[in-house]
């Protein structure tokens, strides 16, 4: 029997082992779950990093670390952060909000703007029958019912269709356009969000 050649020795054992880099010797990037797990956290990183300097030019925010606050993403965070609201009525309105979301992702009734979707979207199904989710769907059909009721209680018939609005627009539709309001109503704003506080027993 004719004795194996080096290749054919090589062949029968299988692919040689890769090198310990994140590279294969084609110049493919790598399969080794290590190599995956280093690609799949340099790509956050630099999504973290490309979010956080797009924000810094839209914004005109001076720092990364500004940037990577969740508050300067939504128009409710940023005023917070420059004062215009209190943590009481920021916090109220993040509760609004997610009540809101839950509402329209619960009924089916399309989001008043792409922005709140993407903000407070209730995603995927969790496996509930339809009973289940019909009765969380009338649950939220409630619970919405009572916000508007609080929010058009704040004042006479104008004023109070004045506060739901600007607090929809501004926690709900996530409106940057509007992120500087005029003097009245940024009072509507806050009338609003002290009444839905006391709702929420937001300290």
């Amino acid at each position: 029997m004719k004795p194996r050649t080096r290749a054919q020795k090589r062949r029968r054992r299988g692919p040689p082992i890769l090198a310990a880099t994140d590279r294969e010797p084609n110049g493919r990037k790598s399969r080794r779950k290590e190599s995956k797990v280093l690609h799949e956290r340099q790509n956050e990183f630099d999504n973290v990093r490309t979010a956080a300097e797009t924000r810094m030019r839209h914004f005109n925010l001076t720092s990364v670390e500004q940037a990577r606050d969740p508050r300067n993403g939504y128009v409710l965070g940023r005023m917070f952060l420059d004062g215009t609201v209190t943590e009481r009525q920021h916090d109220a309105g993040i509760r609004y909000a997610e009540d809101m979301a839950r509402y329209y992702g619960l009924t089916g009734i399309a989001f008043p703007s792409a922005r709140a979707q993407d903000l407070f979207a209730v995603r995927g199904s969790d496996g509930e029958d339809s009973t289940s989710k019909g009765e969380k769907a009338r649950k939220a059909s409630q619970r919405m019912a009572r916000l508007r009721t609080i929010l058009l209680a704040c004042g006479d018939i104008d004023t109070g269709r004045r506060v739901q609005h600007t607090v929809n627009i501004i926690c709900v539709e996530n409106v940057d356009e509007r992120r500087h309001l005029p003097a009245n109503m940024v009072a509507w704003l806050k009338r609003g969000l002290n009444a839905l506080a006391t709702e929420y027993g937001v300290a």
